[in-house]
């Protein structure tokens, strides 16, 4: 680094450091156990930074030197294996939507320790509703006696359009937020640093880490009252030039003409999502002018899947013929992208005719379709575990204090 100055030059071995530290975590996150030797072969570093690593995140409390022995790790050396400690540190997950709002404290595995639903008095003022979430999330820690210093950060999971990389939530109707900085409120508030991200972006991205599956192309699809997608090609999101892409909702449909949320008539949201399955129910009227979801319809459509009448026939073709509606528009989506596979979340997804019918409407030859099951808030752990767990950006300090 002759030439570079000394400023500098400490600021690129930072950066290297924490580079190499995220190697060696990451390593270890996947195997669960592993030697010294393993990650010096598996990262390329050397001996001497493997140990000076592995040594920082034992001493924080990420891994564990096990007493056992594996075989020889030279000349009359044991070889002792290393253990990636889930309860070393935890996250915080958080889901909010315009029908219901979670928090969780996961561990370092994405596992939930303790969960709650948030009681949101008015999601209409984000200022009084981020309070709500802070005291929350305060006494979940408290109530499951998890020290704040080992608190990593917190992924947020919300619906709406979001910049990520300000974790500003730009514009979210069914909320009726704009502009909301929700990360900076929230991380000064907590103490901790705060991701944030739409919440098909979120269920993609942690469907991604939590199975490793970082180099796919595919499609998720969150199927509630409306419908929203996320795009990942090769492992990275689409987001477009205003963060709005993956609204497959608004694609056009043949011959359907009801008005949509966004104005226009024959939206596939119209047909396919939870609003069209109380439609073909009549359980909703429909719209004379163009409106956001109606939070009471949104409960109506939970009773009603959820509920006794939920193998009754009517409602079982309602869902069968909203999901074979999706399952058409991806077929469309398909010859587009050429996607590996489809994802589809949300409550829809967790009912057996609405899936059939996509896989009806997509067909024997369209990529593979699976079913998520992770809700809002264990995605937000996701995020959070990404971003400030098995990144550069962990921050041992907290850990240390």
């Amino acid at each position: 680094m002759k030439g570079v100055p000394h400023a500098a030059r400490r600021i690129i071995s930072e950066d290297l450091r924490a580079h190499n530290r995220e190697l060696v975590l990451e390593e270890a996150f996947r195997r669960g156990t592993i030697s010294r030797g393993a990650l010096a072969q598996s990262t390329g570093l050397t001996g001497a930074a493997i140990s000076r690593i592995t040594r920082e995140l034992i001493l924080a409390g990420l891994l564990r030197e096990q007493s056992g022995t594996s075989g020889p790790g030279g000349p009359g050396r044991p070889t002792r294996e290393l253990e990636f400690l889930p309860g070393g540190a935890f996250v915080v997950g958080v889901g909010i939507g315009a029908y219901e709002q979670w928090v969780q404290i996961a561990d370092l595995r994405g596992r939930s320790i303790a969960r709650r639903a948030l009681r949101l008095r008015s999601l209409r003022t984000a200022e009084s509703a981020l309070r709500n979430v802070v005291q929350e999330i305060k006494a979940l820690a408290a109530a499951a006696a998890i020290p704040h210093r080992r608190i990593i950060g917190c992924g947020i999971a919300i619906a709406g359009l979001v910049d990520p990389a300000s974790g500003t939530v730009l514009q979210s109707p069914n909320l009726g937020w704009r502009n909301v900085a929700v990360a900076d409120r929230l991380g000064a508030a907590l103490g901790a640093p705060v991701c944030v991200d739409a919440m098909h972006h979120a269920l993609n991205l942690a469907e991604m880490r939590r199975t490793s599956a970082q180099d796919e192309s595919v499609v998720l699809v969150n199927a509630a009252m409306g419908i929203g997608a996320s795009v990942m090609l090769n492992g990275s999101v689409l987001r477009g030039g205003h963060a709005a892409a993956g609204q497959i909702g608004h694609m056009r449909v043949a011959g359907a003409n009801d008005l949509c949320t966004c104005g226009r008539r024959g939206c596939l949201d119209t047909v396919a999502s939870g609003y069209a399955v109380l439609r073909r129910l009549k359980a909703v009227a429909s719209r004379k002018a163009p409106k956001e979801h109606d939070v009471k319809d949104a409960r109506r459509l939970m009773q009603i899947i959820g509920g006794d009448d939920r193998g009754a026939p009517g409602v079982l073709k309602a869902l069968f013929e909203s999901g074979q509606q999706l399952g058409e528009a991806l077929g469309i989506v398909a010859r587009v992208l050429d996607p590996d596979r489809f994802v589809l979340a949300g409550p829809l997804a967790q009912t057996e005719s609405y899936v059939a019918g996509v896989r009806s409407g997509l067909g024997a030859s369209s990529p593979a379709l699976s079913v998520s099951v992770l809700p809002a808030d264990s995605a937000g752990a996701w995020l959070a575990l990404s971003r400030f767990v098995l990144s550069s950006t962990l921050d041992l300090s907290r850990l240390r204090s």
